[in-house]
């Protein structure tokens, strides 16, 4: 089944978006506030814990972006990403930029003169505006507080992702729509025109309370991909194995929790192309909270995430990210907003 994308945004915000949300992981021992995600249609690849938002109050996150390549000074363009909660610690609402264009404006300097003696002649400098496209996202839930319609706009058309369960809470059909709004505005949705562009539905066989298999079937009614899920005591998932019915793709994620539940480390492998091994690793202060998180790929330290607090508060404020293969910093200021 296709996935509609909305163009891959800054390198940037997808990098650290996970780490963004990393930064409240111990906030609510037993209920971690995010999960990643693998893929996501909208290329939001982080999940909330309603519970561990609603403990905290959350209303809304706003983090700001800005990137140090080695030996340079920072890039800021300005970039932004924004999460809205409901007192039920839902999102309800998602917005993030990203840089359409820009604009160079030419400023003049004069010579420097000092007692009387040019020291330096003049120069021009080159200073960028930037225009960005903005992408929303609104999300919808139904009486079981389960997610039933996320729509996206960017430009003039919306597109929708329809969702159904059974009655363990699984899912088992996503419809992809795209739609117009004969509303005034984006929140003020009233569908106009729609159109149908893909179907997936799944099935479930329950093979024992720690072993589940997922069959993806297509427009067609065909089994395209069997996704098999291991739990532990506790429900939690610790593996996935996920196998394409065409191409002999196989990837496998695993997850490891320590003794509070939190998250030790999460693994990633597929034959998709050149062979891919992902670890990232997570370390907590004695306070409890994230300290650092460090990602590998095929066995090389790609990203390594450290993050700053003000005395004994539980969010963090920023965070960086060394990117040690890319040689570069990334610097990422948050704001928490309480309700």
């Amino acid at each position: 089944m296709g996935k509609y994308r909305t163009g891959s945004h800054s390198a940037l915000v997808y990098r650290n978006i996970v780490a963004l949300l990393a930064i409240l992981l111990p906030v609510v021992v037993s209920a971690q506030l995010f999960q990643p995600v693998n893929d996501d249609p909208f290329g939001v690849p982080v999940a909330f814990n309603p519970d561990s938002v609603k403990a905290q109050r959350i209303s809304e996150i706003t983090s700001n972006f800005q990137y140090k390549p080695d030996g340079k000074i920072i890039q800021d363009k300005g970039l932004q990403e924004h999460f809205h909660f409901d007192k039920e610690g839902r999102v309800v609402f998602y917005w993030r930029t990203r840089v359409k264009g820009m604009e160079p404006k030419a400023v003049e300097h004069g010579p420097v003169y000092r007692k009387g003696r040019k020291v330096k002649d003049g120069w021009t400098e080159y200073k960028y505006t930037y225009s960005y496209d903005t992408l929303f996202i609104y999300s919808y839930y139904d009486s079981l507080s389960r997610l039933s319609i996320r729509r996206m706009c960017e430009g003039v058309y919306y597109h929708a992702w329809y969702y159904t369960y059974d009655e363990d809470g699984l899912i088992t059909t996503q419809i992809h729509c795209r739609e117009t709004n004969l509303g005034s505005s984006h929140r003020d949705f009233r569908l106009g025109a729609q159109t149908e562009i893909s179907r997936e539905d799944f099935r479930y066989e329950k093979y024992s309370s720690r072993s589940i298999k997922k069959l993806s079937v297509n427009d067609e009614g065909k089994s395209y991909k069997e996704t098999m899920m291991y739990l532990d005591e506790k429900g939690r998932v610790v593996e996935t194995r996920e196998a394409f019915m065409a191409g002999g793709i196989r990837i496998t994620c695993g997850y490891e929790y320590d003794s509070l539940g939190r998250f030790l480390s999460c693994t990633y492998s597929s034959n998709a192309g050149d062979p891919v091994n992902e670890l990232t690793q997570y370390k907590y202060d004695s306070l409890g909270r994230i300290e650092s998180i460090r990602r590998f790929r095929n066995a090389v330290l790609k990203d390594e995430f450290s993050y700053l607090y003000e005395g004994n508060a539980k969010v963090s404020y920023a965070y960086i990210n060394r990117r040690h293969i890319d040689q570069g910093i990334d610097i990422v200021k948050m704001q928490v907003v309480n309700y």
